[in-house]
């Protein structure tokens, strides 16, 4: 059994509930991203199941230290890797997420996009709306949305991994050169009650602490984000319960259960 230990403190939590995401650049090393097959659709079973991208990919420290933090000691990961692999110019995507955000303010399922090259502004980075997984509509109400302010386009080196809340929205922006793009898509879910156990420095909880206002957003929603981002910071802390644990986890391929893989 892998024992995966938590990296985050409670101000990154508090970031993360506000953003949406965290941003893990370079993290993956070279002799792991060189191995990632040039393939679509899906990455082949054998090499989901190999050892180095197990212990490589899904369990590195960094990347499997987040997910621990935000999920629990008894998290699931991915037993599934989706490849988007971009091969010609392309005007870009419109914004969506892939499928209805989570219905409660817990944290559930954690989407995550890793790229193996590297990702220049001319190679249509992946683009991300940090706070929009407050924003629970449908994906069609925002396909007609162009650049919005406070966007972050994901011009990363090779091996960045961005773990995001399911539900953040996200585009690919426009590609302008023939050059192979890959981006790995994957998932860790929740399976059990939240509580305060990553990296703290005292016993004693802290109140959320207001976050930067997202430049997208008026005064009014931003109070709103504020108080959204209190209730989930509540929940995450375990000081409030909710029966919904999983069932809003859109696990499209069914995940492996930790302690089942081994050291």
């Amino acid at each position: 059994m892998v024992e995966v230990k938590p990296t985050l403190t409670d101000d990154q939590i508090m970031r993360f509930i506000s953003e949406g995401f965290v941003l893990l650049e370079g993290v993956i090393p070279d002799e792991i991203n060189r191995l990632i097959p040039k393939v679509e659709a899906q990455l082949p079973r054998e090499f989901r199941d190999s050892r180095e991208f197990v212990h490589g990919m899904l369990l590195h420290p960094e990347v499997a230290g987040v997910a621990r933090s935000l999920l629990g000691p008894d998290m699931l990961i991915p037993d599934a890797a989706d490849v988007a692999l971009s091969k010609e110019p392309h005007t870009g995507q419109t914004w969506h997420t892939d499928g209805l955000p989570e219905e409660s303010y817990g944290i559930h399922h954690l989407q995550c996009f890793y790229y193996p090259e590297a990702v220049g502004p001319e190679d249509g980075p992946t683009v991300l709306l940090p706070g929009s997984h407050f924003r629970l509509v449908d994906r069609e109400a925002i396909a007609h949305y162009g650049d919005i302010v406070g966007q972050i386009p994901l011009v990363v080196p090779a091996g960045t991994v961005a773990i995001t809340q399911y539900g953040l929205w996200h585009r690919a922006g426009p590609k302008l050169n023939a050059k192979p793009r890959q981006m790995i898509k994957l998932s860790y879910f929740r399976t059990g009650p939240p509580q305060r156990d990553w990296v703290i420095d005292s016993e004693e909880i802290p109140e959320f602490a207001k976050q930067a206002t997202h430049p997208y957003t008026s005064e009014i929603e931003g109070y709103r984000d504020t108080a959204r981002c209190r209730h989930t910071w509540d929940w995450l802390c375990g000081l409030e319960r909710s029966s919904d644990i999983s069932r809003s986890g859109k696990m499209f391929h069914p995940p492996r259960q930790l302690q089942m893989v081994d050291g």
